[in-house]
């Protein structure tokens, strides 16, 4: 089904130019808003990223790239984009332009890669975006991961030294059983990417100050672990570090600042229960060696 695409900002800071009937006021305890509607006939929507002249790229998720310019959503997707497995929560997902994108003209994408059998992984591709077409030259990184067609993360955010971080979910791998089990989760096993921070140069090395590089068997790509699904990513314009979101269970919700190399604990501790049924996966909130969110709602 088809949706808008709105554009939200606090009363007072709107830059978008809209007519005033145009625009719903929403109010809240601590801010308010206008909603604007900037396009519309955009089916399933997943990201947005500006670019230097004022061009909006929007990924959708059955995987096609859009352009929307001077307001309008141009007709024509951008070919180029790679092939995508759109099932579940699959699909063309993040995308951004590169830092110098205004010299170098580089875009990367996010996607759930298929790899066969009916399987997919977050993966990251990168090319040159001109003349409104898309020139993949490479990919940049590819998930050890596997499991239903679900969390795959798959945020993007570039921080001030150029460091391209990546977000991967656990794939929906259900957590059961007590302490031991939980603790035996593939988001707890630095050995793949599941339920993972992960940063890399923006050709797809590996830093060399990475916290598991040179650990045995580890991913060397990994910042952090232990996370569930993170689907909002953006560095703080001031410390340069990465935060981001976590989509937990109900009433698990998390803000989490990841610091190298640590530990965010899902499922071994955690504040949510599973959704609809309302069972227990948790058996702590707390665990030594497991780091506490900022924010839970």
């Amino acid at each position: 089904m088809p949706r808008t695409l709105m554009a939200a900002a606090v009363a007072g800071l709107l830059f978008l130019p809209a007519p005033e009937a145009d625009a719903q006021v929403h109010r809240t305890a601590l801010h308010d808003y206008r909603l604007v509607s900037v396009a519309e006939g955009l089916i399933h929507p997943w990201s947005m990223a500006f670019l230097p002249g004022g061009d909006m790229l929007v990924t959708e998720r059955p995987g096609r790239l859009r352009i929307i310019r001077d307001g309008e959503l141009l007709e024509d997707p951008v070919p180029g984009v790679p092939e995508v497995l759109f099932e579940g929560q699959g699909g063309l997902l993040d995308v951004v332009p590169h830092p110098d994108f205004a010299n170098n003209r580089l875009i990367y994408m996010s996607f759930s890669k298929p790899v066969g059998g009916g399987q997919a992984t977050t993966a990251v591709v990168r090319g040159t975006f001109e003349n409104d077409r898309f020139t993949m030259t490479d990919e940049v990184f590819e998930a050890v991961s596997e499991g239903r067609p679900g969390h795959y993360g798959s945020r993007l955010a570039f921080d001030p030294d150029g460091y391209l971080f990546i977000t991967v979910g656990d794939r929906q791998i259900a957590p059961a059983g007590g302490p031991a089990e939980l603790a035996a989760h593939p988001a707890q096993d630095v050995t793949n990417h599941h339920g993972t921070l992960n940063r890399i140069h923006d050709d797809g090395t590996v830093p060399a100050d990475n916290p598991l590089v040179g650990e045995s068997g580890a991913m060397a790509e990994i910042w952090s672990y232990g996370h569930r699904n993170s689907q909002g990513l953006a560095i703080h314009p001031e410390t340069g570090q990465p935060w981001l979101t976590e989509h937990g269970p109900q009433g698990g919700d998390e803000v989490n600042v990841p610091e190298p190399g640590a530990n965010y604990g899902w499922p071994v501790i955690g504040y949510g229960v599973n959704y609809r049924s309302g069972a227990i996966i948790h058996h702590a909130t707390h665990e030594e060696g497991m780091e506490q969110p900022v924010h839970i709602w």
